[in-house]
């Protein structure tokens, strides 16, 4: 006999086991399928598990703060634990860009974040560790940090199990199955879960998922010639130990917009740093960095030039995913007019972990109550076959 569920949710990561457990707390009957054949490492696995407010889209910031709390109570509101720290975060520009910061801490402060301007010298006094030359000024948030996104991910889909979902695998991964011009249910080893929703929230795999069942996630440019909304970008960090680091108990995380860079600590004694990458193809199956790369050695100079003793620190790990991107710089949240049944959660721009909480409860109370939640608005996957897509302005000289 068939499976059934009121939702089957297909995704590897944070924002599908999101998505899962706050439909199975609302007491929705919901299956949680892995994209491929297990629950491999996603992007989630490696993300860098940044917790912070500060964007250049407003509707992003908002996500992030609508999920601050969660983090924060996490043993309390979820379960389990997610690994959160907070460490404070400082987001550092140049004097082009500190009437900007002073603009978005002003909105951010209108959303409720606890955020302040501060002068260069005022973060030096907290943060030994810094160079700041050539910043002008710092955005700072106390309350933000970072959290582990393994271990999030499993309490997510613990928590959901606990609740009454099903978390399947099978050997061929999840296809979604439609009856006549309806999406009914996913097919998983040639068994159907029939199910009224369907949340395709499978990353970089979402694309493909859905062109295997002919539903094209593209739309003509102003050219008429097709555009992917959704495209693979590879991403990458490294961590170094913090002997060599003067203060870094006390380092906070920090954005560079002047280099382009980013580091928080890592736990105990590491702290972790951005390795950009050409992002031309997805990684491999392996998704370690080899220690001595030339990625990473620039990587690494490039850090070490804000954050003292880094230059000389021992590089312990190096890791890449494959992120979800898309063509307006926004996420696609919701449902396709043309094809009933199925429902987007993807492509979240490096983005999705801060903001899965949020994203997992609006989705879930919008699935069940049929009533549209406004902070999702904004990333309608619709806005690009009725031509009103609005990219994403970037703020900054790299955010």
């Amino acid at each position: 006999m068939p499976r059934t569920a009121d939702v089957a949710v297909i995704g590897d990561g944070v924002i599908g086991a999101s998505i899962a457990y706050h439909l199975a707390a609302a007491g929705a009957e919901v299956a949680l399928l892995a994209r491929s054949g297990g629950f491999r490492p996603s992007a989630t696995h490696q993300s860098a598990g940044q917790i912070r407010m500060h964007h250049s889209d407003p509707h992003d910031a908002r996500l992030a703060a609508l999920g601050l709390e969660t983090f924060e109570r996490w043993t309390e509101i979820i379960g389990g634990d997610c690994g959160f720290r907070r460490t404070g975060f400082a987001f550092l520009v140049d004097e082009e860009h500190s009437s900007v910061l002073a603009r978005t801490v002003s909105e951010l402060k209108g959303l409720g974040v606890e955020t302040t301007v501060l002068a260069p010298d005022e973060l030096a006094d907290e943060q030994p560790a810094l160079n700041l030359d050539g910043v002008a000024a710092v955005a700072y948030e106390p309350r933000s940090g970072y959290a582990d996104p393994v271990r999030t991910t499993m309490a997510l889909t613990e928590r959901a199990r606990a609740h009454g979902a099903e978390v399947l695998t099978g050997t061929g991964g999840a296809q979604l199955h439609r009856t006549g011009d309806r999406f009914t249910g996913v097919v998983l080893d040639g068994d159907v879960v029939n199910a009224e929703h369907i949340v395709v929230a499978a990353g970089v795999g979402s694309a493909a998922l859905c062109a295997a069942a002919n539903v094209d996630l593209a739309a003509a440019d102003g050219t008429g010639a097709p555009r992917a909304l959704v495209h693979s970008k590879e991403v990458g960090w490294a961590a170094a130990k913090t002997s060599t680091i003067p203060g870094a108990a006390s380092l906070c995380m920090v954005i560079d917009d002047i280099a382009g860079t980013y580091f928080r600590p890592d736990g105990l004694g590491q702290v972790l740093f951005r390795v950009p990458l050409d992002g031309s193809e997805a990684p491999a199956d392996d998704t370690r960095i080899p220690l001595r790369s030339a990625e990473v050695a620039a990587a690494r100079a490039r850090a070490a030039a804000r954050l003292r003793g880094l230059a000389t620190a021992e590089v312990t790990t190096a890791a890449r995913a494959a992120e979800a991107y898309t063509s307006d710089g926004r996420a696609l949240i919701g449902p396709l007019a043309r094809h009933p049944g199925l429902y987007l959660a993807t492509g979240f721009n490096g983005g999705g972990f801060k903001a899965a909480p949020a994203v997992g409860r609006a989705v879930a109370a919008e699935l069940l109550s049929g009533v549209v939640r406004p902070e999702l608005d904004p990333y309608r996957p619709d806005r690009f076959t009725t031509g009103q897509p609005e990219p994403i302005i970037q703020r900054y000289r790299n955010m």
